[in-house]
This record gives structure tokens, C-alpha cells and sequence, in this order.
């Protein structure tokens, strides 16, 4: 008998997968629904702020139309590269913890 892997779904359930790349698969799709759920709504209000300022005079439906498409986008870019964003970003902060480190430690010295 060989291992199984479990984990506790969203929805409180838990799911058992036979090997490793399936119980990552399932974790993979739960964050990019995540991601695309914050993915439409960053797109949505930086659409609409754009809008407001370089685009109000234009027609009510072509806004509307800008900002569904604004948002749909947004939500696709975070749902294919939303694990590259955070690792990008949690590297950066690292960097800047270590910066912060080596700084502390040059002028000490």
C-alpha cells in the first residue's frame, strides 16, 4: 500500500490523492481561483479609475464594455502567473530584508 496525501478543501471537505503532483495540481487550481477572483477586481477598479480620468466624455456603453474586458484581463494575467507574482514578490522582500541587514551591519562596523 503506498502513501496517500490528503488536504482540506475550501469548501471544509477533505480529498485523499494517490501521489504528490495531484494533491499540488488541486492546490494549484484552489489559488488560482484566488487569484482570479482579485485579478477581477484590481482590473475592474484600475479600468474604471483610468476611465475616469482620460476617457469620461466617452460613451456610456464603450466605459462599461472597457471595464469588463479591463477586469476579464486582470483576472486571466494573476490566474496564469499568479505564483510567479508572489514568488517575485516574497523575493523582493527578502532582498530587502537582507539589504536591511547589510546595512545595519556596514554601519556598524
Amino acid at each position: 500500500m503506498g502513501t496517500r496525501f490528503s488536504r482540506r478543501a475550501a469548501d471544509g471537505t477533505v480529498e485523499h490523492y494517490d501521489d504528490k503532483e495531484s494533491l499540488e495540481a488541486a492546490q494549484k487550481k484552489e489559488r488560482s481561483g484566488w487569484y482570479g477572483f482579485f485579478g477581477l477586481l484590481i482590473g475592474g477598479v484600475l479600468t474604471y479609475y483610468a476611465l475616469s480620468r482620460f476617457g469620461a466624455d466617452w460613451p456610456k456603453w464603450l466605459r462599461f464594455g472597457l471595464v469588463v474586458v479591463g477586469s476579464g484581463g486582470m483576472a486571466y494575467v494573476l490566474t496564469k502567473l499568479g505564483d510567479v507574482i508572489l514568488f517575485l514578490f516574497f523575493a523582493f522582500v527578502m532582498l530587502c530584508i537582507l539589504f536591511g541587514i547589510g546595512a545595519a551591519i556596514w554601519e556598524s562596523m
